[in-house]
């Protein structure tokens, strides 16, 4: 009864480029939690399918944190990670975890899931915890049980439109007046571009160039020649897998190097773009979440989380699971300051958070707006550089290990 009634509260499903939301209009009474010496802690996504590696790092850093933390309020920490790979599997995982007493649930890497958990934490009595999303339509509403951990992509470009001219003045001496930017992109990731832009903007930049194509696109040889012709000072990819490696591949082929390549994320930090080798990766920027190679000095915890993960995984992790693993000890941190496993109680301890910087391994602090934004996420975020292969902060400051070498020369390392 409790499954219909829950599917009939699902009224409709937008996409925006993958990202679906549900919408609910009546729920049942809410159930009582739960009383027994269990916390229980879950994440519903993909961990078979299409975001199968991203939601596996998610899972794997929620696992590692609850084995480091433990007990929480002195009790065992109960997890469970739901398989579900579109966003009516989410809706059946959310009721069965539900079912089982479970309240607390940390977000995945694949977007249409929290979308999905999120419509019906409030009136469910569940609480969400994003930690690897960066939708800027999953904070659009004042959502009371939902919480937005990492830096949206909002952010990103905004941080673009700080760091990018700060560098290309520092480097290659040419004031932000003068540059030119050329910001390309594909369909599927079209929101990226956006963002991008209106960093940009903000910093009074206009691109001289700018194209979109489709994501299936494989022949880049237009698009680069373009690019050389137009004598670019900086440019600005949003790029996937598919379209990422064969457009760098032919930039190297054709011996087109522009000054400076600053990437917004997305294949750019990832393992699959540095299997590409040093040869056709090295030089190029990215900016990124905040990492396991920034200065593990700075952030509590780091270099045991990262350790760790690649002992028991071994590989090392993803930018998703350093948030992840972070998120989810402060989760525990605030059902400690509850004092209980109720989510009223634990809501209200995350929204009286104020979390200096470093205290976590991803080095942002915590305090949440009032609509439940981290507003230490992004702040900084890091800039990295391929250098030897190599994913190495080059910035910002304050998190850096290495130093940024623009125009690429690799005779300088």
């Amino acid at each position: 009864m409790q499954r219909r009634l829950l599917r009939s509260r699902v009224s409709a499903l937008f996409v925006l480029t993958l990202l679906v939301s549900v919408c609910v209009q009546s729920v049942p009474a809410k159930v009582a939690y739960a009383d027994d010496d269990v916390i229980r802690i879950a994440v519903i996504g993909s961990i078979t399918g299409v975001y199968a590696f991203g939601g596996n790092e998610v899972k794997n850093a929620i696992e590692l944190a609850v084995e480091k933390r433990g007990t929480v309020l002195g009790k065992k920490i109960e997890f469970e990670a739901a398989d579900a790979n579109d966003a009516s599997q989410v809706i059946s995982e959310f009721e069965r975890l539900y079912a089982k007493g479970f309240r607390v649930f940390m977000g995945t890497y694949a977007p249409f899931a929290d979308f999905a958990v999120q419509g019906v934490v409030d009136e469910y009595g569940a609480i969400l915890m994003s930690a690897a999303g960066w939708a800027n339509e999953l904070t659009a509403n004042k959502i009371k049980n939902y919480f937005h951990w990492s830096a949206r992509v909002g952010v990103f470009g905004t941080r673009m439109g700080e760091y990018m001219p700060q560098y290309a003045e520092k480097y290659l001496g040419v004031k932000k007046e003068n540059l030119r930017v050329a910001l390309i992109w594909n369909t599927n990731v079209e929101y990226v571009a956006i963002a991008a832009r209106e960093g940009l903007k903000a910093a009074g930049i206009t691109p001289v160039f700018e194209e979109g194509y489709p994501a299936d696109r494989k022949d880049f040889t237009a698009l680069v020649a373009n690019l050389q012709s137009n004598k670019i000072d900086v440019l600005i990819p949003c790029q996937g897998s598919a379209d990422g490696v064969p457009f760098r591949k032919k930039m190297v082929e054709m011996g087109y190097a522009p000054p400076m390549l600053f990437a917004m994320g997305l294949i750019y930090d990832q393992p699959d773009f540095g299997a590409l080798g040093a040869d056709v990766v090295d030089g190029c920027l990215v900016l990124s979440y905040t990492h396991p190679f920034i200065n593990r000095d700075k952030a509590r915890g780091l270099a045991d989380f990262t350790e760790s993960y690649k002992a028991k995984h071994g590989w090392y992790p993803l930018t998703h699971a350093t948030q992840t693993y972070a998120a989810t000890l402060f989760m525990f941190d605030m059902i400690e300051k509850a004092g209980a496993y109720d989510v009223d109680k634990i809501r209200e301890a995350i929204e009286s958070a104020d979390v200096p910087k470093g205290q976590y391994p991803n080095y942002w602090a915590v305090k949440f707006d009032d609509y439940h934004r981290n507003l230490g996420a992004g702040d900084p975020l890091v800039i990295g550089q391929w250098q030897k292969g190599t994913l190495v902060p080059v910035g910002t400051d304050e998190i850096k290990v290495g130093e940024a070498i623009i125009p690429w020369d690799p005779s300088k390392l």
